[in-house]
């Protein structure tokens, strides 16, 4: 009798598990359904999202995020994304405005200078006590992220890029 060949995928790392379950839950998909954002891509541990923003006349009508995922539930980091380069978003196409601007700053790491951001929380020993309302909520997921920028994207004083 023939040993029966292993046609098993490797398992799934828990990080990644964890991940594919919040986009399939319906937190995620009730952002998709209303407009708010999309997943563009996804190869572990990175995702790409596209988040909705205000028409502006100087804007996009969506602005891509690259996430690194590792760790996940844990807080990610996300770089603004460029799809048509499949690289950082350039300085000058990234968001203006009070709020946007500050958080899209182009002289600050790869990552949004926000606080539900796991790069730019670190180092930052008031923003929990300043900013407790827009804290990484683990138990939310991506769409705590993804929730708060939108709000970025779609305030009054978001200016387009």
């Amino acid at each position: 009798m023939e040993a029966l060949a292993n046609t098993r995928e490797a398992p799934m790392a828990p990080d990644e598990a964890a991940f594919r379950a919040d986009i399939a839950a319906p937190r995620f998909l009730q952002g998709v359904d209303r407009g708010r954002w999309r997943l563009v891509t996804l190869d572990w541990p990175h995702a790409v999202i596209a988040i909705t923003s205000a028409p502006r006349e100087n804007g996009p009508s969506e602005i891509a995020l690259r996430f690194q995922l590792e760790g996940f539930p844990q807080n990610p980091t996300a770089c603004p994304w460029d799809l048509e380069t499949d690289a950082p978003l350039a300085p000058e196409k990234r968001p203006k405005g009070d709020r946007a601007g500050m958080a899209f700053r182009h002289d600050w790491q790869e990552a949004l200078y926000v606080p539900w951001d796991r790069i730019a929380i670190e180092g930052h020993g008031a923003w929990p006590a300043r900013h407790a309302g827009q804290l990484w909520d683990p138990d939310e997921g991506i769409s705590c992220y993804l929730r708060h920028t939108h709000s970025l994207l779609n305030d009054e004083d978001y200016e387009g890029v």
